[in-house]
């Protein structure tokens, strides 16, 4: 039987009465815990993605970590965007939501798995001899009662392309800086990519989609 427990279910009307968009953010969470029925269930096990409510007076830091106060900064704000936890635990603070991939071409697959492999920061949950997935727990890991928190993934395909996926700016920024210490030397340049973003418009209640901001390549002075 599993140590953890499922997420409470709220239906809609007890839910509308309980979240407002202009005092609070929704946070957006993955965790991973062994499948306790699975022949071995350290590995596939099963990941729950969820969405919960942070309540913020107007006072405090804003979540989306611009160290502004919450009521000048995403308070006033006409979309409701939400956050996910940094990596190094819930008091790490939070980011805004911006998924996005790092794609890795033309790579030594049987040397990049090896080390993947016995790196303890790294929890492998697929892998057979072309392919292979991780999830990224965190350094050390942050366990609550619904699991173990992801904050990115780690996929081999075909053993010649990687790619690392995370939900904001600062999570791909600590994934990049791991792969580069694990296998700087035979992954090469990643190419970058940035899904939309699922937003609220506070006014209306619709949800809808952003494109997530890319960064902007630096401009090079010219010499005088």
């Amino acid at each position: 039987m599993s140590k953890y427990v499922n997420p409470p279910q709220l239906d809609s009307a007890a839910l509308a009465g309980m979240i407002d968009p202009n005092r609070g953010f929704l946070c957006m969470t993955s965790h991973w815990r062994p499948d306790p029925d699975a022949a071995d269930p350290g590995m596939s096990g099963q990941k729950l993605s969820m969405s919960s409510y942070i309540p913020l007076p107007g006072r405090k830091a804003c979540l989306c970590g611009s160290g502004k106060r919450y009521r000048d900064c995403c308070q006033q704000s006409p979309l409701w965007h939400p956050v996910c936890p940094n990596p190094g635990g819930l008091d790490r603070g939070y980011s805004l939501v911006k998924p996005q991939r790092a794609t890795f071409h033309g790579i030594d697959g049987e040397v990049v798995r090896e080390r993947l492999m016995a790196d303890r920061r790294l929890h492998c949950t697929d892998s057979d001899p072309a392919s292979g997935f991780w999830i990224f727990f965190g350094d050390p890991p942050v366990e609550d009662q619904y699991g173990i928190l992801c904050f990115g993934d780690i996929e081999l395909e075909h053993n010649r392309t990687l790619v690392l996926s995370a939900m904001s700016d600062l999570r791909m920024q600590r994934l990049l800086a791991l792969l580069d210490e694990i296998a700087g030397d035979v992954v090469g340049q990643p190419q970058m990519s940035h899904d939309p973003v699922a937003v609220i418009d506070k006014a209306t209640g619709k949800m809808r989609q952003t494109q997530s901001s890319k960064p902007r390549p630096k401009r090079r002075r010219r010499k005088r």
